[in-house]
């Protein structure tokens, strides 16, 4: 199997940035990173065996976040800086590699602010924008087709405090919203696999996963009690999510009941984070353990191989790829 890893920040600025914000305990609402974060993807070949990973290729578009292969179409991902002070425009939005390595498509919208995942849909592209807590669905010639703010269905309590209210006619790229100006911080979307007229999306704040009707965008919860989570994703005993703060992803079964919990990180290491967490065609699961610079494949018996990503290349998101699936020759920067 092949699989791309993103890493949206690769430079060593970044790394002071969160050790400040982190380890020495400043607030880590209000500061925002202002230098360039630089960003790669890379390319990985499996074999099949217990930690059997080989890298064969890198890529550096700037600080890619949430992505997603398409057989037939390429790799869809996330690019581009954020607004980091408020009136500097930024330019997140939607990119798409096809397999001869050619940027073919590209997405771009007044509302695409501190975008988190995506998903193809039946009929476009799911994402996250948790700057403004919307999720938001753009079909492939970029207009918005679906939304649905958590501002308007009960989460308009900034976690700094104070009631926020979205203008959804403003370009939001020109402003900076840190995370005390958020309410949920959604940054995770799925369409149910089970049931095409549901979303799934996590509220990181919250603790929670909520599953919203797509007509009605009526939600109900389905998971609380969560740390930090992260990557809601379809599993092959249900559904699977990597509970960050806890250094552990969750198995539950098509009912949201938890049946599985698989250790993520070295329980030992003082601040723990698992930011992502596939399941193998192997019987293995593959974890972003970011804090320690690791990729962990673990299998059913409790066995553990790892792979060191090195310092500063910190794991946002794993996906598969298919098998035929390569980069281009020669590397870009975009």
């Amino acid at each position: 199997m092949k699989f791309v890893v993103s890493y949206p920040q690769t430079n060593w600025d970044y790394v002071k940035f969160r050790l400040n914000r982190i380890i020495l305990g400043k607030d880590r609402s209000n500061e925002v990173f202002r230098g360039l974060p630089g960003g790669k993807l890379e390319l990985f070949e499996h074999n099949g065996k217990l930690g059997g990973l080989k890298s064969i290729g890198e890529l550096h578009p700037i600080k890619p976040f949430g992505l997603q292969y398409v057989t037939g179409e390429g790799l869809y991902f996330i690019t581009g800086l954020p607004c980091s002070e408020d009136g500097m425009a930024g330019d997140e939005h939607i990119a798409r590699m096809n397999d001869k390595g050619v940027i073919d498509l590209e997405i771009r919208s007044p509302l695409l602010t501190q975008v988190r995942s995506l998903r193809r849909t039946n009929k476009g592209l799911l994402v996250t924008a948790s700057g403004i807590d919307a999720l938001l669905e753009f079909d492939l010639s970029g207009e918005l087709i679906w939304s649905w703010w958590a501002t308007e269905h009960g989460y308009d309590q900034a976690y700094g405090g104070g009631t926020r209210a979205i203008d959804k006619t403003m370009d939001h790229r020109l402003w900076n919203y840190p995370g005390r100006l958020q309410t949920t911080h959604l940054n995770s979307a799925i369409i149910d696999p089970y049931d095409e007229s549901k979303v799934l999306t996590i509220l990181f704040y919250q603790g929670k996963v909520i599953r919203i009707d797509r007509e009605s965008l009526k939600h109900e919860v389905v998971i609380s009690g969560l740390n930090g989570a992260h990557h809601i994703r379809p599993h092959s005993r249900g559904y699977m999510l990597s509970n960050s703060r806890k250094g552990e992803v969750l198995i539950y079964d098509r009912n949201f009941k938890l049946i599985q919990t698989v250790p993520g990180t070295n329980r030992y290491f003082p601040v723990k984070w698992v930011q992502d967490a596939i399941e193998t065609p192997h019987g293995t699961h593959l974890i972003a353990d970011c804090n320690t610079f690791k990729l962990r494949e673990r299998d059913k018996n409790n066995r553990e191989k790892t792979y060191n990503t090195h310092m500063p290349n910190r794991i946002f998101q794993i996906e598969p790829v298919d098998d035929c699936f390569s980069f281009p020759a020669e590397d870009f920067e975009y």
